[in-house]
């Protein structure tokens, strides 16, 4: 392994002995000497704001030896470690066995690829808690290795400090761009941010085809949500738009329109997404009949285009055209097929953003939230939509992505109010405990407040998450403020369950009632009860939502009992909230049974069966907490003439069901499983070890219940 050459020596701390917020800027060697002058300017303008900003500039080769300087940095007790950044190529750290720290992704780490299957995480680097043991270097992604999460660690997210990504797309260097070029001009979009005092009073916030179920009642409710969270946008009424995919045919170019307002700080797609594609409009209808005849038959010849069929098979589907469909047969003809074949490419075209549209559209929200699926992916060969936006040609600096996919039912928005209120983009993103999500760009970048009241606010709010962040007596203040942001950030951080649950029934503020119904959810008590019969009777559709989320994840038994009558009649009486009816129906099912869960469990608990299929079924209760798979799944765990990976799908299985009632017993058995058989494989043993800490009292992290 070559050795490390620190290109910089780290400069000496505050020459008058007072503490200092420390700032890492990582960044490989190559980068470094690229673009020394743009690097020392950021460096630079991060200490006119009082930020310890330190260039460590090397070449990285693994994982290990960027996380090893991050403690050291970390490990001096005069001065506090805030944040880092990784600028260029620096390592990429894959996580397994990990995904329940995931809102969605739990994809079978045997049967595919480990660069499929693996979560690329920089929580490897930021949550000092977790621990890693490697598994292996691959030698086809450079600077990617892959890491299992031990027993020994945490198997919750905290994140000690924050971190963000600057790392140029390759999608943008196959387009014959300059690498160290976008880097330096990335650095100088950034500088001249810091210098502004812009504060967030203009923002866009858009809905796209597919999500939630199209749900316009969730979209309806987002003003009223966003009102508390962005009060100077609305102010004026050019200071906040809300737009959905239902407006226009193609709002691909709408969106293009709004990306280029000058003013505009802040921009939210909530949409579906591919590490390439934002997916904003549906090609799959029309809005006339002439539109939805045409689509007929081009989904008929793409299917044609895509069945192999005998040539009986052939002459038969000829003459179901004519005869059921009334369609010419020439439509599968190889004439229109190759004509079809242009005229989807060119609908998908028109309807979804690509990343190489983003060459020449100027992203100009200075932050962009991309709550979609892959749009984060760094780790992609071929490239990332979020990196495109920040080395685009536009104003934006920072943008929130995700890696893999992510749960369409989560608060993507928890505590956004931050960033209005002038807190640094990285300490927002430090309460999302999940492994996928991160922030591509500067950390570092805050919106600056008018007010000179809110400014001084603003530094006290950082100052508390910083170095007060566990001391309750501080949170406690905040629930007394009149500012509904401060009241849930007071909440979240208190975890005061008995607390949650009078803001629940009593305050009158949306983003106040999901933060205390999340601390509720998260401590799965015995309010718990109370807290989904109260939700679901909130008018707030995403509170209401999340409590059925709950009911589906706690699976309390009892056909008639409060939580069942609370959720049927949510359902019955509220039709038209289409998400809410998904999701209830979905606890509904958890709480009676059904004839396919019940079919998945007698698949797992049959002896005959081969040890893959019963895994199969198994892996079916991590989705669907099922109270009655629980006794079946730990006479799995303890059977030792079972084979041993069916064993520990069924021990990983179990630390799902951390919001079941009666959890302790789960961990008793678990524990007497471990005194009984001596023998047990050492990845069984860590399996059973990380299940018992899911289960444990300490604070479950908030996408238990996806």
């Amino acid at each position: 392994m070559k050795k490390i050459l620190l290109l910089i020596i780290l400069s000496a701390v505050c020459l008058t002995g007072r503490a200092r917020n420390v700032f890492g800027i990582f960044i490989d060697a190559h980068s470094f000497e690229a673009c020394r002058t743009e690097v020392e300017a950021y460096r630079d303008v991060l200490r006119e704001e009082g930020l310890d900003a330190r260039i460590l500039a090397a070449d990285w080769q693994t994982p290990e030896q960027v996380r090893d300087e991050i403690r050291r940095l970390a490990a001096d007790r005069k001065n506090l470690l805030e944040g880092v950044v990784f600028i260029g190529n620096i390592p990429i750290a894959m996580v397994r066995e990990a995904q329940w720290l995931t809102t969605a992704f739990k994809m079978n780490e045997q049967r595919f690829p480990p660069f499929e299957s693996s979560v690329a995480s920089d929580r490897f680097y930021d949550d000092f808690d977790l621990d890693f043991e490697l598994i292996d270097r691959d030698s086809e992604h450079p600077g990617v290795s892959y890491y299992r999460l031990t027993e020994k660690g945490s198997v919750f997210i905290d994140s000690d400090i924050y971190s963000g990504r600057i790392k140029v797309p390759q999608c943008m260097v196959d387009a014959g761009m300059d690498p160290d070029e976008l880097l330096r001009g990335y650095l100088c979009k950034a500088v001249r941010a810091h210098r502004e005092a812009d504060p967030l009073d203009h923002f866009t916030f858009f809905f796209g085809s597919g999500y939630n179920s199209e749900d316009m009642n969730i979209w309806l409710q987002r003003p009223l949500q966003y009102r508390e969270y962005f009060p100077e946008a609305f102010h004026k009424a050019s200071g906040n738009r809300f737009l959905n995919f239902h407006q226009e045919k193609e709002m691909k170019w709408n969106l293009f329109t709004e990306l280029q307002r000058e003013e505009t700080d802040f921009f939210q797609f909530t949409e579906h997404g591919a590490p390439e594609t934002q997916y904003i409009s549906p090609t799959g209808e029309g809005r006339t009949f002439q539109e939805n005849l045409s689509l007929l038959k081009r989904v008929t010849a793409r299917q044609y285009r895509r069945w192999k069929g005998t040539a009986e098979e052939e002459a038969f589907l000829h003459a179901a055209l004519d005869s059921v469909f009334h369609l010419p047969r020439s439509i599968v003809s190889d004439s229109l097929l190759a004509v079809y074949r242009v005229q989807d490419s060119i609908a998908n075209r028109n309807a979804n953003i690509d990343q190489s549209d983003l060459f020449t559209v100027r992203s100009n929200p200075r932050v962009i939230m991309l709550n979609a699926c892959f749009n984060g992916s760094f780790h992609n060969p071929e490239g990332y939509v979020a990196g495109v936006h920040i080395f685009g040609p536009g104003r934006c600096v920072a943008v929130q992505g995700n890696t893999v996919n992510v749960l369409q039912d989560k608060w993507e928005d928890r505590l956004l109010g931050y960033l209005a209120q002038g807190v640094r983009i990285g300490l927002w993103q430090r309460e999302f405990p999940l492994l996928e999500s991160h922030i591509i760009g500067d950390p570092t970048f805050r919106f600056r407040p008018a007010d000179k009241a809110a400014r001084k606010h603003a530094a006290v709010l950082t100052n508390d998450l910083l170095r007060r962040r566990n001391k309750a007596a501080v949170w406690q203040k905040y629930l007394r403020s009149d500012d509904p942001n401060d009241r849930a950030a007071g909440i979240l951080h208190l975890k005061d369950s008995r607390q949650a649950l009078r803001l629940l029934r009593e305050d009158p503020s949306r983003i106040v009632r999901i933060s205390a119904f999340e601390v509720l959810r998260d401590a799965a008590d015995e309010r718990a009860e109370e807290a989904i019969v109260t939700a679901c009777r909130d008018p707030f559709e995403l509170v209401a939502r999340q409590a059925c989320r709950f009911a589906s994840a706690r699976g309390d038994a009892g056909q008639d009992s409060c939580i069942v009558r609370a959720v049927q009649q949510l359902y019955d009486h509220q039709p038209d909230l289409a998400r809410i009816n998904w999701d209830a129906d979905d606890a509904l099912t958890m709480i009676r049974g059904h004839e396919h869960l019940d079919q998945e469990l007698a698949k797992a608990a049959d002896s005959s069966a081969k040890p893959m299929q019963r895994i199969y079924a198994m892996r079916t209760f991590r989705n669907y907490r099922y109270l009655k798979a629980i006794p079946v799944l730990l006479a799995n765990a303890a059977d030792t003439t079972l084979d041993a990976s069916a064993r520990q799908v069924a021990l990983e299985t179990l630390g799902w069901y951390n919001s079941a009632p009666g959890r302790d017993k789960i961990v008793a058995a678990l524990k007497q499983m471990i005194r009984d058989d001596a023998a047990m494989p050492a990845n069984m043993r860590r399996e059973n070890l990380k299940t018992q800490k899911r289960l444990g009292k300490r604070d479950r992290s908030f996408p238990f219940c996806c």
